[in-house]
């Protein structure tokens, strides 16, 4: 043990502290790997520094995308680097994560960070410009239709004025109607009392006018009847003017007798009875026409609605229209489609802020990704010990100086279990997350080039709308209508005051275009491929490089946790002792079930390619692929097993495919040369 202390103080167990011991100075080499009890004051001061420095990185890293006041910030900053200056101070698992936290962003978890900010990319550019062009458009399709309402409105107006504004003027013009009515009514008067009046006839007559069933009859029989007493009336003043011609000529003459005879002519008042042949003129050619009747008491009737109380009111009836797409169409078009694009934009502007925020939620997965690995290395043994390291090779040449077993080189079977931190080339074990993280970066590239090929190609739909929908609307309307009426009637007037109000002039001659809604769609900006590109670019650099950060990982942490790391390493190397010891054994079990194997399906089913001269072979033990000239095979009858040279050597040239009971050579190692400790 003495011995092995003075080793160990001599050559470094590490090729970090190697480098460290050649390159830094002896204080500072002496306090970066001496025991912690050394410099507890100048160690407790690094580590509050090195702890408040990572609390800032860390604080800006997880609350630049949470929205808070800057009192709120100063307050909450303050106290997580206060506690991160506790936590470098004190704990060494707390330094040993955030160092872990640089190579974990270059692996998986950087590559989770990384993918979020692409979608965060995407969402911010083709996403979100996908959506601005298509509200562009939807706008230009309502500015569109607002243009059309407003062509229609003109239109509609210019042919429906002139009858509003006729009607208009009669309601206006309502109590000149109502004068002129009554006017007509009180000259009508006359002519009704002419017609219906009871006079130019005595009394005799007016039984058989009574006795009329019509107003033509009664008219006919008044006519009659005043025709009769004008005879009547004639035979009267002739005979009374044969009386006053008599009475004169009897006081001219004096002398009696005399003037009888003289007088005699004046006694001939029957010559007046001549009148009455006019009687039966009247009742044969009264003038009196065969409708007259009728077209009186229509127009009496007419004349006496006339009469009436004579009003006018406009009334206009509103068509509720049908809503199109959830809008009213009679309502401002854009307007709405800008309000229901509004209400979109504000899910949108939440689904941008929970994305910034699983971008801070992911960062804080990075921490506690490489808090994970830290807290796994110190409890579990097994826990990423799989490397051949300085420590490793330092115990193999020890063990070999002192004539004892050792394990290096590695048997090829050996390979596919241990790893060499300093080779380029990817181990097996490797291989997956690698191919895992290839196939992610894959899926997402195909996701961003579907999503930018849709972008470009609305783009272009939407510029050729626009450079080919380009429309000029010309509306000319000319309107013009002269009613001329003359006279100075009652008629005439009333006419003129309604069908000359129809006189109405009118001229529209508008020019518009389309031009202020066509769409003006926007292209992505080269710097918004950039952020999408980029990011994509360096995930599958990162793909490649965390196999070789996954292997930092351990360097870091055996830095902080030295003995730990002396341990890990030990049992490693006592455990690939035993399954050194146990390779002979292992091997002819696993060949004697080799009928199951993969190898062993792949080689029958490649079988049909000897014929034609091309063989494949895979070694049965170590499973790589071995050449044609380098294979070994069995030469028993029946047996197909198929060896690399080095493993065939290993088995020291034994089939056991074939002799599954045949003993190979054992180990004759004791104890003493399985378990190696310090």
């Amino acid at each position: 043990m003495e011995c092995l202390r003075e080793t160990q103080t001599k050559s470094p167990h590490s090729t970090l502290e190697k480098v460290c011991k050649r390159v830094l100075p002896p204080g500072v080499y002496k306090f970066l790997f001496d025991a912690l009890s050394q410099f507890p004051v100048i160690r407790c001061l690094t580590g509050a520094v090195f702890g408040a420095l990572s609390g800032v990185g860390l604080f800006f890293g997880l609350m630049q995308n949470i929205a808070m006041t800057t009192v709120q910030h100063v307050v909450v900053g303050c106290v997580f680097v206060g506690l991160c200056s506790l936590g470098g101070m004190f704990s060494s698992l707390f330094r040993c994560s955030v160092l872990l936290m640089f190579p974990s962003m270059i692996g998986s978890q950087g590559r989770t960070f990384l993918m979020v900010y692409v979608l965060h990319g995407l969402y911010q550019g083709p996403i979100a410009n996908i959506q601005r062009n298509v509200q562009d458009v939807a706008s230009s399709m309502g500015c569109n239709i607002d243009l059309q309402i407003t062509h229609s409105k003109v239109m509609w107006r210019m042919l429906t004025e002139p009858y509003v504004q006729v009607v208009q003027e009669i309601v206006n013009d309502s109590e000149v109607f109502q004068k002129e009515a009554q006017n007509v009514s009180r000259q009508f008067q006359k002519i009704q009392d002419e017609v219906m009046g009871q006079y130019g006839y005595d009394s005799l007559g007016k039984e058989s006018v009574h006795t009329a069933n019509s107003t033509q009859e009664e008219y006919v029989v008044k006519t009659r009847a005043r025709c009769d007493y004008v005879v009547q009336q004639g035979v009267s003043r002739c005979q009374d003017w044969f009386s006053v011609k008599w009475e004169k000529c009897m006081n001219t003459i004096q002398a009696p007798l005399i003037n009888h005879f003289l007088c005699v002519p004046m006694q001939f008042h029957f010559l007046c009875d001549i009148m009455r042949v006019m009687t039966s003129w009247c009742t044969e050619n009264v003038p009196v026409e065969g409708n007259f009747g009728q077209t009186f008491d229509k127009l009496n009737d007419s004349i006496n609605m006339l009469a009436e109380h004579f009003t006018t009111d406009v009334v206009l009836e509103k068509l509720e229209q049908q809503s199109v797409f959830g809008v009213d169409i009679l309502q401002n078009f854009s307007k709405e489609l800008s309000r229901e694009f509004q209400e979109k934009s504000v899910i949108a502007e939440k689904i941008a802020g929970a994305i910034t925020f699983l971008l801070s939620f992911t960062f804080i997965t990075v921490f506690t990704s490489a808090f994970g690995y830290v807290h796994q290395y110190c409890r579990d043994i097994h826990f990423d010990n799989v490397y051949i390291t300085t420590y490793f090779r330092q115990i193999d040449a020890r063990r070999r100086r002192a004539g004892k077993r050792y394990l290096l080189p590695l048997k090829k079977a050996e390979q596919a279990s241990l790893i060499n931190p300093w080779s380029l080339s990817i181990h097996p074990s490797e291989l997956m997350p690698v191919i895992v993280g290839f196939l992610q970066v894959a899926s997402l590239a195909l996701f961003v080039c579907v999503l930018l090929a849709v972008d470009g190609i609305l783009h272009s739909i939407f510029d050729l709308i626009r450079r080919h929908t380009f429309t000029t609307y010309s509306v000319t309307s000319v309107h013009h209508i002269d009613i001329v009426i003359g006279g100075d009637s009652m008629l005439a007037r009333l006419l003129r005051k309604t069908i000359g109000a129809f006189n109405t002039s009118s001229n529209l001659d508008m020019q518009s275009s389309n031009f202020q809604c066509l769409p003006q769609p926007h292209a992505l900006s080269q710097s918004s491929y950039l952020w999408i590109f980029i990011p994509l670019l360096l995930m599958c650099l990162m793909c490649c490089l965390q196999v070789y950060t996954n292997r930092l990982r351990r360097v870091i942490t055996a830095f902080y946790f030295p003995k730990r790391e002396k341990r890990r390493i030990l049992f490693l190397y006592n455990l690939q002792i035993q399954k050194r010891i146990s390779f002979i054994k292992r091997q002819r079990h696993r060949l004697r079930n080799q009928k199951q194997t993969f190898i062993k399906v792949l080689s029958a089913v490649l079988a049909p390619l000897k014929r034609v001269g091309c063989r494949l072979f895979w070694c049965w033990v170590c499973g790589g692929f071995v050449r044609q000239n380098q294979a070994v095979e069995c030469s028993s009858v029946g047996c197909t097993m198929i060896c690399c040279q080095q493993c065939w050597t290993d088995l020291d040239n034994i089939c056991y495919a074939c002799l599954p009971h045949q003993c190979g050579q054992q180990d004759s190692g004791s104890e003493s040369d399985v378990y190696y400790g310090c």
